[in-house]
């Protein structure tokens, strides 16, 4: 039975996660040493416990949640490791992360080395709302049902299968289709804006994307903002679609726009300061004035 989850850490998903189960009644610790001062705020916001080592965290905790930018999910998992050799606590580690399955089975051989048990989770849906909007936790491996019961509190729990992979691979697929098209599209705006044809484009897209061009837009207003944290997930698809036998270069393409979009002064932004009245167009002027500099 789950009592205390720690959050590692309580940034946009973790901590709306963390908020509902703590309304569900389960105890929720993180510990916020060199975090931001706006994870710090929203932690306490929330009324997370914070404690001042991941030893203690590992130690008075249940089960772990690990929701970080991909590109520091093997380190993290790494430090928890030696937190349970450390404190003998074995806690469950579930890695929600987007990383490649091959990545997934790296970081269960890490916590269960040290006796700690590993379960894959693949998110798929945005941060839960107070409403019913929950994401889906895709959960597989040897032990993951022992999550089951946290179905129906902020999150929807999915049994993929018994296999670590199963879970991460869900999220790579997706993450490969939506931020791969995201990736598309600021390609061909920013190509279209070196060029000066981009009015003659935005009308010309709708006709034959109708229902995809309006939220294309809308992300990418969003995307400097997010395109650090794409990066790592760019090239875990990248990896995963070269393991089994698929070009990853599609992906590493998408990795490299993400990371010449994360130069951008937008990308200093936090998702709660980007200005609601910039447009897509406003977005694109920004961009394209930083390629034409780097290029």
């Amino acid at each position: 039975m789950i009592k205390n989850i720690g959050i590692l850490s309580p940034g946009n998903m973790g901590a709306a996660v963390g908020r509902h189960f703590k309304t569900a009644g389960y105890e929720i610790v993180t510990t916020l040493k060199g975090r931001s001062e706006y994870t710090k705020r929203k932690a306490k916001k929330e009324g997370f416990r914070d404690v001042k080592t991941l030893d203690v965290l590992v130690d008075e905790v249940d089960l772990i949640l690990s929701i970080l930018d991909p590109g520091k999910a093997r380190s993290v998992a790494y430090q928890v490791s030696q937190a349970i050799k450390a404190t003998g606590s074995k806690p469950i580690y579930a890695d929600c992360n987007a990383i490649s399955p091959r990545t997934a089975k790296e970081l269960q051989v890490l916590i269960e080395n040290e006796g700690g048990t590993f379960v894959d989770v693949g998110i798929i849906g945005g941060a839960p709302t107070r409403r019913d909007n929950f994401p889906n936790f895709c959960i597989s491996g040897p032990k993951a049902l022992r999550l089951e019961e946290l179905d129906g509190k902020g999150i929807k729990i999915k049994y993929i299968g018994p296999d670590v992979g199963q879970g991460s691979a869900i999220k790579i697929c997706n993450g490969a289709y939506n931020k791969g098209a995201f990736a598309l599209y600021a390609t061909v705006m920013l190509a279209a804006e070196h060029y000066g044809f981009t009015e003659f484009l935005r009308e010309r897209l709708p006709r034959s994307q109708a229902a995809n061009i309006e939220r294309l837009d809308e992300a990418l207003i969003r995307l400097p903002t997010l395109s650090e944290r794409y990066v790592g997930e760019m090239e875990q698809v990248s990896e995963t679609f070269s393991s089994i036998g698929l070009t990853p270069n599609i992906h590493k393409g998408a990795a490299d726009l993400f990371e010449m979009l994360s130069g951008s002064p937008l990308a200093s932004q936090r998702r709660d300061e980007i200005d609601p009245q910039r447009t897509s167009a406003e977005t694109l002027k920004v961009l394209a004035e930083q390629f034409e500099r780097d290029s």
